[in-house]
């Protein structure tokens, strides 16, 4: 039988390895601020205010990276196409890693002005943390001005700001918010 493929293409010993640094490198970038920065930065992006757009790109940005590092030197285009649709996939793996967890703490290095912005409580709710006996606190919020710079949406609250909502159910609160360093909007604090 003959071989209409050419011979085999011999790849590094690491190739494969480093193909997978698209999901590694916003992990341990993520890891890094979560030693360093620990809270001080504030991240609680408001519903609406989302870095999604962000996120796609730094994945993109930095898949290209690798895969253009991973494939320099090597020579057969089969090795290249191999390459770039590895590093799409587990790019795309990192891109909630990038959206979530690495932008909202840069978003949060420099705030703008804060404004308040006055919101009706719809109700609260209370969900559990993934394989924990922690609890998260949520609030559904409405904006009262339709132009106003946070949007409807669950917004994640303290514990005891969900207490004292509870106990004095109030209609109409306050969220304290201001634009991030990357233009998403922070909340800072609820009255």
């Amino acid at each position: 039988m003959k071989n209409n493929h050419g011979p085999r293409t011999i790849v590094p010993p690491s190739f494969f390895a480093k193909l997978m640094l698209p999901f590694a490198t916003p992990m341990l970038v993520t890891l890094a601020l979560v030693v360093l920065v620990g809270e001080s930065w504030p991240r609680n992006i408001a519903p609406g205010s989302g870095l999604k757009l962000a996120g796609l790109v730094a994945t993109a940005l930095t898949s290209a990276m690798v895969w253009h590092r991973v494939t320099r030197g090597i020579a057969d285009r089969r090795a290249y196409k191999m390459a770039a649709l590895v590093c799409a996939v587990v790019g795309l793996m990192g891109w909630p890693v990038w959206s979530v967890g690495v932008l909202p703490s840069i978003n949060g290095i420099s705030l703008g002005p804060q404004e308040a912005v006055r919101m009706t409580l719809e109700r609260t709710e209370v969900t559990t943390v993934s394989k924990s006996r922690s609890l998260n606190h949520w609030a559904w919020l409405r904006p009262l001005s339709p132009d106003a710079e946070v949007g409807t949406g669950r917004y994640f609250i303290p514990e005891a700001t969900y207490q004292q909502w509870n106990s004095q159910r109030p209609r109409n609160v306050t969220v304290t918010a201001a634009r991030g360093l990357l233009g998403a909007q922070v909340v800072i604090g609820y009255q």
